[in-house]
């Protein structure tokens, strides 16, 4: 492929699963696909296969209360690119957090994403505070 293929089929794969047509995004995908999410998130592991997408985006956006998912850059050299994607978070005020997804192409198809958060904590904070809400009872102080 060559550099703006890549660009493209980034792109696509990306607009694809944000606008929810994720048969068409798993088209992109090779069958071995395989995304790879940090153990500090609550929808942490290893997600294979062309359905990967399918069972891990609705867990990010449960888990963090995502209002909003953005391609925000892409750079591609040989058989990888890297995108730069951000994310907006329910009870945040509209304020963004970003990440970096190092992406790897076998022939036509995407292989792999692996997802690279720069700081973590804004992500941490997002969960938490989502499970709190969710917790019957909770609130954000304790007494004995």
């Amino acid at each position: 492929m060559t550099p703006e293929e890549q660009i493209e089929l980034v792109k696509r794969h990306y607009a694809l699963n944000a606008s929810g047509d994720y048969a068409a995004a798993e088209d992109l995908l090779t069958d071995d696909f395989v995304i790879t999410i940090p153990s500090f998130l609550p929808f942490a592991g290893v997600y294979r296969g062309k359905k990967a997408f399918r069972e891990l985006i609705p867990r990010v956006v449960e888990s963090l209360a995502v209002v909003k998912i953005k391609s925000v850059a892409t750079t591609v050299g040989d058989d990888h690119a890297v995108e730069v994607v951000e994310f907006t978070f329910a009870g945040d005020d509209g304020v963004t957090v970003q990440n970096t997804e190092v992406i790897r192409f076998r022939g036509q198809q995407i292989c792999e994403i692996r997802p690279f958060y720069h700081d973590p904590a804004p992500w941490i904070a997002a969960a938490a505070r989502l499970k709190s809400a969710r917790t019957p009872g909770s609130s954000t102080s304790s007494s004995s």
